[in-house]
């Protein structure tokens, strides 16, 4: 019965930890997986889901960020489907709602665990369990972040799997190991758990079965991973080397000792949280490169424990606390494995959210010691106190830390104690869309302060100069950022847009030419560097086309950007008033048609379209397109102007009349408009006269 209350009210505290995140927005990874994601804004058919990565980007691109989480992607799909892409506040209940099922799962576990240990229904250890695990602020990544939806969904099949697997149905685990999988990678970790657990409570009787599981569960598990390889052409991600410094190092003696040190550093979030980041890459941490560090004392002593503990469970007599004890310790250690670098390299360096699932293991380990200690019916209150200090403290922390989550000035000012040149950099970028460019050049050279390389900020930093129009620096910063990364192809568009308002014409056809030029593998940014180099290529098109002499290469570089980017109507419009200025209008009424019909709710692409069938002699095709103007700006008297006269072209003169009428209720003694009118009703009144006229001579020859 006190089980039964503690899967409630632990959910409960969940909740209450969480409720400050529902009025979150989209931050940091939220963005890109979720409002730029074109596989959650239904843009992509539903089976690109299965071939692409978390991103959006096809999994064997060689930009690919190689995170494969399709029932994630899908699930975002979903909630955009029924609410709006951008209602942050429906995705975050989601996840709140996903914390709390998992705090439920945690909760009746440790409850269960509680009742096969003592045979009796000891509440204290469920309680403590699943209240550290609501509580905890290391989860705050996973629940506040929207993209932390990954690690909860996976925890929850993970742990419903190895449930399913003691129940000993195999079906549901290898269906349940699928699920796992396809919401986050190391969900493929649950079948070495399993098997692990069948070491822990091996017995001779059912030797055949076990045998059987085994296989079944290797081959399901290496099918998996084949699938997942096989769908990214079998090569792994390349991630830059800010994400990961130490793979990228020479030294094997640097690489073998942070790499060793980093799980040690992980379990310490997991005993004291006190400092928290969105992002630990870059200097964050700084690499162990010699035997003398201190740190090298912190893994040895961890190492040596871990084994001196599971060399005491493997060595207990008492059957029930080796299992209970193994499940914990190989449900804290065996999900981490792959964020250690032993199989490959990954893309970060510390991540609070990978934690997700191991801190299950690490809140079941804490409920049992408690549990054990108030069995011995000894120091109840200092036991008592220090289990609520504890999680007072732990709510507290994670209630001020979901506060950081609530947007990305937040968020980014709460990193820069961790990792100043990324938060800074991400901080300026804020400023600069909000307009406080000041804010945002201090930040920009802050961050290039204690990390000169970063190319991305110099090439931010140039955006802000040229949009205050200060046009060498600009330049500069173009060019800082581009020798720090020959292949940022938004750099060189960005450079020739500059050299171009500044009619350097040869220097900015160079460095078109150069972007146009640039190779499409390992990129951060596969999408970006894609539309920068159409942009690149529209605007070598229109720099050529005013040379009369090279009209042609302009053309054939507008049909390139088309063949780049068939389904970007910027692409079409600009080729098709290209073709308007050079009289060819019939050609640039098709091609702007296409622009139009691409997006139907753009104004210039449907008055473009509408100007180039006038020109073309195509009043009726005209007549649509500029009624579509007029619905979409009601209130724009040059729309209405357009569809007067189109209509007075056609004859349709009481109609024009009217339209001419509305436009000067918007805007009374408007010159052209009334000029327009004075036209029509004098082109109405000698249509008027001339049948008066017929019908009188009808009138006579009868």
């Amino acid at each position: 019965m006190m089980t039964d209350l503690a899967v409630v009210i632990c959910p409960l505290m969940a909740f209450l930890l969480y409720y400050n995140t529902l009025q979150a927005g989209f931050v940091y990874d939220d963005k890109r997986a979720i409002l730029d994601n074109a596989d959650v804004a239904t843009e992509s058919p539903l089976a690109d889901l299965m071939s692409h990565d978390f991103w959006g980007t096809r999994l064997n691109a060689s930009g690919s960020h190689g995170s494969y989480r399709p029932l994630i992607t899908l699930s975002f799909r979903w909630t955009a489907q029924l609410v709006g892409l951008d209602r942050a506040y429906w995705h975050h209940w989601i996840n709140v709602m996903l914390h709390c099922a998992v705090t439920s799962a945690v909760t009746l576990i440790a409850g269960r665990v509680s009742v096969f240990l003592f045979r009796r229904d000891y509440s204290y250890g469920s309680y403590v369990s699943g209240l550290l695990f609501a509580a905890h602020p290391v989860h705050c990544e996973a629940v506040a972040g929207l993209v932390g939806r990954a690690d909860m969904v996976c925890t929850f099949f993970f742990l419903a799997g190895l449930f399913t697997y003691t129940k000993r149905n195999l079906t549901g685990t290898l269906i349940l190991t699928l699920a796992a999988f396809l919401s986050k990678e190391y969900g493929i970790m649950l079948t070495p758990v399993c098997l692990l657990y069948d070491l822990v409570v091996f017995s001779r009787s059912r030797m055949k079965r076990t045998i059987f599981n085994w296989a079944v569960l290797t081959a399901w598990s290496i099918t998996l991973v084949t699938f997942r390889f096989w769908l990214s052409g079998f090569h792994t991600p390349q991630f830059a080397r800010a994400d990961n410094p130490t793979a990228a190092s020479p030294s094997w003696t640097t690489r073998s000792l942070t790499f060793l040190y980093l799980p040690v550093f992980h379990f310490g979030l997991l005993l004291w949280p006190r400092w928290l980041s969105f992002d630990w890459s870059m200097d964050a941490i700084q690499p162990v490169t010699s035997l003398k560090d201190i740190r090298n004392l912190a893994t040895l002593v961890f190492y040596i424990v871990l084994a001196l503990a599971i060399r005491k469970i493997v060595s207990t007599r008492h059957q029930k606390y080796r299992i209970v004890l193994a499940l914990a310790v190989i449900t804290t250690i065996i999900p981490f494995l792959p964020a250690t670098n032993l199989f490959a390299y990954v893309g970060f360096v510390v991540a609070e959210r990978i934690l997700y699932l191991p801190s299950v293991g690490f809140c079941l380990l804490v409920g049992l010691g408690v549990q054990m200690l108030i069995k011995q019916r000894q120091f109840h209150q200092m036991i008592f106190g220090s289990i609520l200090i504890l999680l007072l403290a732990s709510g507290w922390r994670t209630i001020k830390r979901n506060g950081d989550w609530i947007d990305e000035e937040h968020l980014y000012r709460s990193g820069i104690e961790i990792n100043p040149p990324k938060a800074h950099g991400n901080l300026g970028v804020v400023f600069q869309q909000s307009g406080r460019l000041t804010e945002a050049e201090w930040n920009f050279k802050r961050a290039l302060s204690y990390r000169p390389n970063m190319a991305d900020v110099h090439h931010n930093l140039g955006n802000l100069f040229q949009q205050q129009s200060r046009y060498e620096e600009s330049l500069q910063a173009y060019n800082k950022a581009i020798h720090f990364r020959p292949q940022l192809a938004e750099a060189f568009s960005e450079k020739a847009k500059v050299l171009y308002k500044l009619k350097r014409w040869a220097e900015a056809e160079r460095t078109l030419l150069d972007c146009t030029r640039l190779k499409d593998d390992f990129l951060r940014d596969p999408r970006a560097h894609q539309t920068a180099k159409v942009s690149a290529t529209i605007l070598l098109g229109d720099l050529l086309s005013k040379n009369s002499s090279r009209e042609k290469e302009a053309e054939n570089w507008l049909l390139q950007a088309r063949q780049l980017a068939p389904k970007n109507p910027l692409v079409y419009y600009q080729l098709g008033e290209f073709l308007s200025a050079r009289s060819r209008h019939n050609e640039a009424a098709e091609v702007l048609i296409q622009a139009a019909e691409m997006d139907p709710n753009n104004v210039a692409w449907t008055v473009a379209a509408a100007h180039a069938l006038h020109d073309a002699s195509r009043n009726v095709e005209a007549e649509v397109y500029f009624r579509r103007a007029v619905n979409l700006f009601p209130m724009d008297i040059s729309h209405r102007l357009n569809l007067g006269a189109v209509l007075h072209v056609q004859g349709k003169l009481d109609e024009a009349e009217q339209v001419y009428l509305k436009a000067l209720h918007l805007s009374p003694n408007h010159p052209l408009t009334t000029v327009n009118l004075r036209r029509l009703r004098n082109s109405l009144l000698n249509m008027r006269s001339s049948q008066h006229q017929n019908h009188k001579c009808n009138q006579s020859l009868t």
